[in-house]
């Protein structure tokens, strides 16, 4: 995977999402905001990724625009690969028109909405005329981006820039996706619970963004992959720590504590045991050498496709929060927290620990 190829595409997009004219016509940071990507909204049939939580995400997205947040979308909400724009929007046209309404505004007063590989199409010359003949009054008053800057050191993109058959052979990708996987959708009854890409490129891919956002001390937020990372932590980063701690605290742990405490450390060992086996017994491959603490600059909103639930990344009250919402029960869960400020500062300090923090 090319990593010059990466870094020029994500110079190039961040350099004009800070233009003066790209920038949002207020500052988000002052606004709660939440990040979705990867929908992939499809016709509503079984080839539909998305169709298990439809349900799920309107409830979150009620849930939000109770709280007046500004919702970004980080790319591939549309499946557009598998469907064209009329089918989905015959079956998520009211999703789709309240994403729109609360989406922030540019300063031509239009709503920015940010396309990934699987809706590259909306980007087009002829899309936006064929909408026009389509008559999508709400789409017309869309902005259409490649990335987005909520601060000169928060940049947000979807991810697939500069990997080939993604981003400059998109449409023959369209169109294998199109004969091949689609029908093999249709005719097993399947979703698609993951990221497009296998465990290995997926790897490289994010320490490529880790390496992008290091060396430009940025905090980056991407979709793409599928895989939540909050601070440049995985779910399997996460359940280590977890396991780390819980067993340590069972050392001195009270009896009455100790069964609670072993039945957290068989869940963290069950999922990390399940993590290994899809990934053929291999771990995910660190940010950093030696497993050293990597600098927080890497997050990653997950998916709206996984089969138990949603994921997404909330900006509130100079807080950033990795939040799951879970189908089996509908609840919003906090999987991980952090003040927004100290991670910045950390970030653009190039210290992977709190330089405030006391020396031991």
């Amino acid at each position: 995977m090319s990593w010059r190829r990466i870094r020029k595409q994500f110079d190039r997009i961040y350099r004009t999402a800070r233009l003066r004219d790209h920038l949002p016509s207020e500052d988000l940071l002052h606004h709660p905001i939440v990040i979705f990507s990867d929908h992939h909204k499809g016709d509503s049939s079984p080839a539909d990724d998305f169709r298990k939580n439809a349900g799920l995400y309107a409830a979150a997205l009620d849930f939000y625009a109770e709280k007046n947040c500004r919702l970004i979308i980080l790319g591939d909400s549309e499946e557009l690969w598998e469907n064209r724009f009329p089918q989905v929007w015959a079956h998520y046209a009211h999703l789709i028109k309240k994403e729109i309404s609360m989406a922030p505004r540019s300063i031509r007063g239009r709503s920015i909405r940010i396309w990934g590989n699987h809706d590259k199409e909306i980007s087009s010359p002829r899309f936006r005329s064929s909408c026009r003949e389509f008559r999508h009054p709400s789409l017309s008053r869309v902005e259409f981006r490649e990335g987005l800057c909520l601060a000169p050191d928060i940049f947000l993109i979807h991810g697939h820039q500069g990997r080939f058959f993604d981003d400059r052979a998109w449409r023959l990708s369209r169109w294998a996706v199109q004969i091949f996987w689609r029908t093999f959708q249709k005719i097993f009854h399947i979703g698609f619970d993951g990221p497009a890409e296998n465990a290995k490129i997926r790897d490289a891919l994010e320490i490529n963004y880790y390496r992008w956002a290091k060396s430009h001390r940025v905090l980056l937020i991407c979709g793409h992959t599928h895989r939540a990372v909050f601070a440049s932590h995985t779910h399997f980063d996460r359940l280590q720590e977890e396991l780390s701690a819980t067993r340590r605290r069972l050392l001195t742990a009270a009896p009455r504590e100790r069964s609670k405490l072993r039945a957290r450390i068989l869940e963290a060992e069950s999922g990390i045991e399940d993590i290994l086996l899809r990934r053929g017994g291999r771990s995910p491959r660190a940010f950093e050498k030696d497993r050293q603490e990597p600098l927080p600059c890497y997050f990653n909103s997950g998916c709206c496709g996984y089969t138990n639930g949603i994921t997404c990344i909330e900006i509130e009250e100079n807080q950033i929060r990795l939040v799951k919402w879970r189908k089996d029960d509908g609840r919003r869960t906090v999987l991980s927290n952090s003040d927004l400020a100290a991670l910045r500062k950390r970030i653009r300090s190039g210290r992977a620990v709190n330089p405030d923090s006391p020396r031991p």
